[in-house]
């Protein structure tokens, strides 16, 4: 089944429990369940760069010099033009031509560039150790810790980067599921500060 058909099957879903005479508290929990799957299954489509269509197979091809994320017909249109042809290869192309090395022009305009950039550079700071940051988020939120255990645990399962909104949606949802009592200010804070912390240990490869 493919991300279009998830969705549409969800919607459907979605739609038999608005129709309902009477809505309970359980339906609310089937609603955030379907709004989870229903951006999951948005996250992973894709935009083709030359005809704007949505597609879930986009490669990455490069002709001539110029790189763009195609769908498979505009890929085939593409390899037997021998190159790709859009209105943003114009603009492609430039990115392509500037990532070259600089001109001596530009090299003698900006002698110091490479010093100033290394200096703008700032240390990876180490990411806090599991027992700190479930400390912290206590003092800081007044939830217990063995709740924010669960919480950071809920938070670290998330297969797929979502946004700080998307994100809290599904952790207050699992929250519930789980029978985390907290309150909203506190689980949104907390939220804030695990999501933080894990998205560190992800760039420095923990």
């Amino acid at each position: 089944m493919t991300h279009l058909d998830a969705i549409a099957k969800a919607a459907q879903k979605l739609i038999a429990l608005c129709q309902k005479e009477k809505q309970t508290k359980t339906d609310k929990k089937k609603m955030l369940e379907i709004q989870a799957e229903i951006l999951e299954s948005i996250e992973n489509l894709a935009e083709c760069e030359l005809c704007g269509a949505i597609s879930e197979m986009i490669v990455t091809m490069t002709l001539a010099d110029v790189t763009a994320k195609l769908c498979k017909e505009c890929g085939v249109k593409s390899l037997e033009a021998g190159k790709i042809q859009s209105s943003k290869q114009g603009s492609t192309r430039k990115r392509a031509r500037r990532a070259k090395t600089p001109t001596a022009s530009s090299a003698q305009a900006t002698p110091n560039a490479k010093s100033t950039r290394a200096k703008q550079v700032k240390p990876i700071e180490e990411p806090e150790s599991p027992a700190v940051l479930h400390t912290r988020v206590e003092a800081e939120t007044g939830i217990r810790k063995a709740d924010v255990k669960r919480l950071h645990k809920i938070v670290q399962d998330i297969a797929a980067p979502m946004s700080p909104a998307h994100t809290l949606t599904y952790v207050q949802r699992e929250a519930d599921i789980a029978k985390i009592k907290v309150e909203a200010a506190a689980l949104a804070k907390a939220v804030t500060l695990l999501t933080d912390n894990s998205g560190s240990q992800t760039a420095s490869g923990v």
